[in-house]
C-alpha cells in the first residue's frame, strides 16, 4: 500500500531531478557564450607596450566569455612585468564560492612564447604558426605564435574556458595588422 502512495510523487520528483541535471543548480554559472563583436584593428609596431589592447577588445566579448559582467573598467596589463609587452586585464569579481572571474590578453615578443614553463600543455592546431594551451601560474592560458617576432596569450581563470579562449584568439589574429 505504501508503494502506491509513493508512485504519484515519483513522476514529479523524477522530472525535477532531470530538470536540475539539464539546467544546473540554481545560482550556478550560466552557460558561457562566444564573443561576437569584432575587435578593433591592432596595429603592431616595434614597441608592443604602446598597443592599447583594452581599446581593441569589446567589453561585451569578455563578458560573454566569462559569463559575468565586469566589475571594473578593463586595465592595462603587463604579463609578469615582462618588458615590451602590451595587454589588458578584465575583472568580473568573485562568485559566492570565492571563485575569481578574470581574463587577460597580452601581446608579447615571440621569446616569451618560447620560454613558458609548460604544465599540462596541449598543442592546438589552426591558430597562427603554432599554439598551445598551458596551465599558467594564474589561469589556463592559450599561447599563439603569430610569426617570428610576435606572440600573444589569452588567459581565463579561475573558471577556465578553452572554447572562449580559442574564440578570442581567433578574433585577435583577425585584428592584428
Amino acid at each position: 500500500m505504501r508503494g502506491i502512495r509513493f508512485f504519484p510523487l515519483a513522476i514529479p520528483l523524477t522530472t525535477l531531478i532531470f530538470t536540475i541535471l539539464a539546467c544546473g543548480l540554481p545560482g550556478s554559472v550560466s552557460s558561457v557564450k562566444q564573443p561576437t563583436v569584432p575587435l578593433a584593428p591592432i596595429t603592431i609596431g616595434s614597441d608592443l607596450s604602446k598597443v592599447d589592447v583594452c581599446a581593441a577588445v569589446p567589453v561585451a566579448d569578455m563578458e560573454a566569455v566569462m559569463g559575468r559582467k565586469l566589475v571594473a573598467a578593463p586595465q592595462t596589463f603587463n604579463y609578469y612585468d615582462t618588458p615590451g609587452v602590451g595587454g589588458c586585464m578584465f575583472e568580473a569579481g568573485k562568485d559566492s564560492s570565492g571563485n575569481a572571474y578574470f581574463s587577460y590578453i597580452a601581446l608579447t615578443p615571440v621569446q616569451v612564447y618560447n620560454d613558458q614553463p609548460l604544465y599540462l600543455n596541449v598543442d592546438v592546431s589552426g591558430l597562427g604558426e603554432e599554439a598551445y594551451f598551458n596551465n599558467g601560474a594564474d589561469a589556463r592560458q592559450l599561447w599563439v605564435k603569430v610569426n617570428d617576432r610576435l606572440a600573444f596569450v589569452v588567459g581565463i581563470g579561475d573558471q577556465p574556458n578553452e572554447a572562449g579562449a580559442r574564440a578570442l584568439a581567433e578574433m585577435v589574429l583577425a585584428a592584428i595588422k
